[in-house]
Order: structure tokens, then sequence, then C-alpha cells
């Protein structure tokens, strides 16, 4: 029995008890009993079952309240895996994660040429790394960007490794590994939101993952902040992404400056001045900041975040723009008392595309993939 065939052929009791363990282990027997609301009897079989096949494992014995010290249960994160892969328009990112969602093995990749293969070949080099055969992989999960076309990678990937693999946009991906295991583990609604060259957002609310429009990620991205503003590449004029994506950041700054070697302008080297004193540079990036602020403002008062993630090359590398971007947004959304929380990077920092990525894999042999679908 295969990695995917030992947790996908699970009942659905067993299926519910190796999430909460999986989710909120350490946990006693009683614990499980209230969250699953299952008669002992029925809970020690199928618990025993998890334990045959070693997908959960007596961990420790827990602090008594009097009598005897209860059994503490846990995920066995050995023996099954789970691979993420992030393809970006700037980089790809493979990660192989245990099933407490601890990375174990990652590889960054920049050369984009015949990423078919590289991915392919990569994911190999890793597993034998590890010693991972492809019986202990449940499947491979691939966050990508709107437009990219990887039914070719697809094929490639389940001819060398004989499992499923599953597709989703990269914000939802990011945000599903966050939500689950990441830092909105205790969150109802969150949005993690990458700031690169374009804008990408994915939404959970109520526990729900909302999907927009042909399942873009570009709802943000394409919210009008000034209508007599920057044109932006969909027809608008205004759009938040014409003004706070890294190529509208050095054709600003292209535009604004004389005598410059265009082979030395990348929006690194406009954060580089920036944070040395430069002017021209400070503006350009608290422009964008404050139309992607506006932007912000106008996602907070529509979704009522508890916690929002930015991350993305842009927030990683410019801590003007990150802090100028929630200055202005909680400046403009003009609600009292608000709570929303915003952090840098996340909790797999700028690994959440891929991570989240591996997340659905096994999610999807589950059911809270589904229910947040």
């Amino acid at each position: 029995m295969n990695a995917y065939e030992k947790l996908n052929s699970l009942n659905e009791r067993c299926k519910l008890i190796f999430d909460i363990i999986q989710k909120h282990g350490p946990i006693t027997k009683n614990e499980l009993i209230d969250r699953t609301k299952m008669k002992l009897t029925t809970l020690n079989r199928d618990i025993q079952l998890l334990l045959d096949r070693t997908l959960i494992l007596e961990k420790a014995i827990g602090e008594s309240t009097g009598g005897r010290k209860p059994v503490l249960f846990d995920i066995n994160p050995y023996g099954l895996y789970s691979v993420g892969v992030d393809i970006s328009r700037m980089y790809i990112q493979i990660v192989i994660i245990d099933l407490k969602a601890k990375i174990i093995g990652e590889k960054i990749i920049y050369d984009l040429t015949n990423y078919k293969d590289t991915i392919t070949k990569t994911i190999s080099e890793l597993c034998d790394n590890l010693k991972i055969n492809k019986d202990m992989l449940i499947g491979i999960g691939i966050g990508i960007y709107e437009g990219i076309q990887i039914d070719e990678l697809q094929i490639a990937l389940n001819k060398q490794f004989e499992i499923p693999i599953y597709v989703e946009n990269g914000s939802n991906a990011a945000v599903i590994g966050e939500y689950f295991f990441g830092l909105g583990k205790d969150k109802e609604n969150l949005a993690y939101i990458n700031c690169g060259v374009g804008i990408r957002t994915g939404v959970i609310s109520k526990g729900v993952l909302i999907r927009t429009i042909n399942n873009s990620e570009d709802a943000l991205a394409h919210m009008i902040v000034d209508t007599d503003g920057e044109p932006c590449f969909c027809g608008n004029l205004g759009c938040v992404e014409a003004y706070a994506s890294i190529e509208k950041i050095r054709d600003k700054f292209i535009a604004s400056i004389e005598n410059v070697d265009l082979n030395k302008v990348d929006y690194n080297y406009i954060i580089k001045l920036s944070e040395s004193g430069n002017e021209t540079a400070i503006n350009i990036l608290l422009t964008a900041a404050k139309h992607f602020g506006i932007g912000l403002a106008n996602y907070i008062r529509l979704l009522n975040p508890q916690l929002i993630i930015l991350s993305g090359p842009l927030v990683k590398d410019s801590k003007l723009f990150f802090e100028e971007s929630i200055k202005v947004a909680m400046d403009k959304c003009g609600i009292k008392n608000n709570n929303v929380v915003f952090e840098r990077g996340g909790y797999f920092f700028n690994k959440s595309i891929a991570v989240g990525a591996a997340v659905i894999v096994f999610e999807s042999s589950l059911t809270n993939y589904k229910s947040i679908s």
C-alpha cells in the first residue's frame, strides 16, 4: 500500500480522528471524544487502526488530573510525505514536507527554461537525498500564477511518480497552508497577499476559501483606486497593480531619472537606493505603497480579516513599502477599534505558496480542503 492509498483509504471516522490529531496533537483520548462525539468503543477501534498503519503514535504520557495519567496521541511524522511546488514568474520553489507540515527538503530554482524537466529532476534528487521513495509520497501540489499552462508538467510528474497531482492558484495555496498550519490556525478570517511582478490574493472568510470569478488571484490587483490614474495592462486606469508591482516601480523610476544604466535597474536596485536616502526612489515606493494601502483598506472593509499576511519580493525587500502600506490602509479604512493584524512573510515566510501546495495534497485525502473549496 503506497502513501496515498494508506491515507485515502481510511474510513471517514479515521480521517476525522487523524485530522484532529494532525492539527491539535499531542491530544488525549478524552479530548478526541469531546471533539468527535464518538463512543469510546468506536474511537478505540479507529485509533487502533491508525496505530496499526503507523499514521499516529502514542507520543507521551500527559499530566494527570487524578488517577491514571492519560496517553497522548500524535501524528507519526515519518514515512509519509508531500511535495509542494511554487511556480512564479521569477523562480520555482520546491519543498518536501512531513505530515506536520515541517519542511524536510527544499530547493529554489531561478533558471525557468525547460521547467518541466527541471521540476521533475529536482523532486527526484530531493527524494534521493532524503531516502524517500515514491511509495512514501502522498502526492504533489503545484501553486501557479494565472495564465501558465502546466498540462505537460502534470503528465510528466504523474508518469515519473505515479501519484496524484493537485493544481491551485498560488495565493489560494498559501492561504490554505497558513490557515491549517501557520499563523492562521486560530483565525476564521485571513488574507494572504503576494506583492511581486503582480499582486496575488487568497482569502479565507468564516473558514471558507473565497474563490473569485474564474478563480483568479487578481481581485485586489485590479481594484481601481484612481479613476484618472496610471494605465494598467488590463485596459483600465488606476488599478492597484498599475502602481504597486515591481515592474511598474521600475518603469516609474526609469522615467524619473536621466542617464541611468538600464542593466543595473531592477527593483532591488531601487530599494537599495531608497535605503540610502535617494529621494526619487523613496517617493516612488511611497506612491506605490499609498495606492496599495488604499486598495488594502477597501479589502479590510469588505472582508473584515483578523490577519493579513503580506508577502512577495516587494514586501520582503522593502520595509518602507511594507510599513507605509499598513499605515495608509489603517488610516483609510476608517474603522474604529479594528484589530486586524499584519504579518510580513507569514509563518512559512516566503515559502507559503510551496508549503500550502504541499498541504493541499494531504488535505485533499481528508476532508478539510473540500470543505473550504
